[in-house]
């Protein structure tokens, strides 16, 4: 009787465990955020709203830069931790981790910068976005 060898043995093995990690791609949906605030778009996928920079010129004064919004998120899935951004001047991005299916930055959701002297340290800044598979 002749056994069969490691190779096949491994082979045979770790294609059942592999087929397990991958991870299906999100279903079309809307998610409303707030910073640090997760969400599970997909079995063993979490996408998380990670923080914001705003630098945005405020809406009473005058700047000769006009300044940028942008959103960092996060996706950890099964093949690690991705990080990608999102803001009024790119809306849309395609994380690896998604398989394809896109995230959307609602920009009309977005609040005008604030009046100077008015921000706070504790102001966040919610945002909306949806998911959109293939």
């Amino acid at each position: 009787m002749k056994l069969p060898s490691l190779a096949a043995v491994v082979a045979a093995v770790s294609m059942p465990i592999l087929a397990g990690c991958a991870a299906p791609p999100p279903q079309d949906a809307v998610y409303p955020l707030r910073p640090e605030q997760s969400v599970v778009v997909a079995r063993g996928t979490v996408l998380t709203y990670d923080s914001y920079s705003d630098s945005r010129c405020p809406a009473n004064t005058r700047c000769i830069w006009a300044g940028r919004l942008i959103f960092r998120f996060l996706i950890d899935g099964p093949n690690g931790v991705e990080e990608f951004t999102l803001g009024p001047d790119q809306a849309t991005a395609t994380p690896a981790a998604l398989h394809g299916a896109r995230v959307v930055l609602d920009t009309s959701a977005i609040p005008p910068a604030r009046a100077a002297g008015t921000l706070r340290p504790a102001d966040v800044i919610p945002v909306t976005i949806k998911i959109t598979a293939k």
